[in-house]
């Protein structure tokens, strides 16, 4: 299975993808802080799907099996040398088979032949599963801090691939 860059006519999957996901890995899950069922149905709505496909600031890729969205990563541009990988996201019930390491290298791939320089991952601090990873696709921890998600203060890892 090789991701793709999502177009607008795959919203709709990507939001049963969402509320899959979300479903699977519960409310309390790594990557989930701060959601609710509110949030999950707005950010998996058509609506805000095809605005953020829309965006050219925004990339959306999917790695599916049967027209069935398997995972999902997201990019936003930061400036013209940066861009962060803002969403990654695997169906708990398929992880381990290798396609969050696939959807993370065609993001690096992709933003290094767009020209960026620069690939920045947030994570909570007590995803150590995430930070591991992002660490042995190359990617640096450069700093910690702290952001909040809708009214949940998260502690974060900063990590980062710079592109020679």
């Amino acid at each position: 299975m090789e991701p793709v860059r999502a177009a607008v006519a795959d919203a709709e999957r990507i939001g049963v993808f969402l509320h899959e996901a979300w479903r699977e890995a519960g409310p309390g899950g790594l990557g989930f802080t701060g959601a609710t069922e509110e949030t999950i149905n707005e950010v998996a709505s058509e609506e805000f799907l095809r605005k953020r496909l829309t965006n050219p600031d925004v990339q959306m890729y999917i790695i599916e099996d049967a027209k069935r969205v398997l995972g999902l990563a997201v990019t936003r541009r930061i400036d013209a040398g940066s861009v962060e990988l803002s969403g990654m996201m695997v169906l708990e019930s398929v992880t381990g088979r290798g396609l969050g390491t696939t959807l993370v290298k065609k993001v690096l791939n992709e933003a290094h032949k767009a020209g960026f320089h620069k690939v920045v991952v947030k994570t909570e601090v007590i995803n150590r599963r995430a930070i591991q990873f992002y660490k042995k696709l190359g990617l640096k921890e450069v700093g910690r801090g702290r952001e909040r998600v809708e009214e949940t203060r998260v502690d974060i890892v900063i990590l980062e691939k710079v592109f020679q």
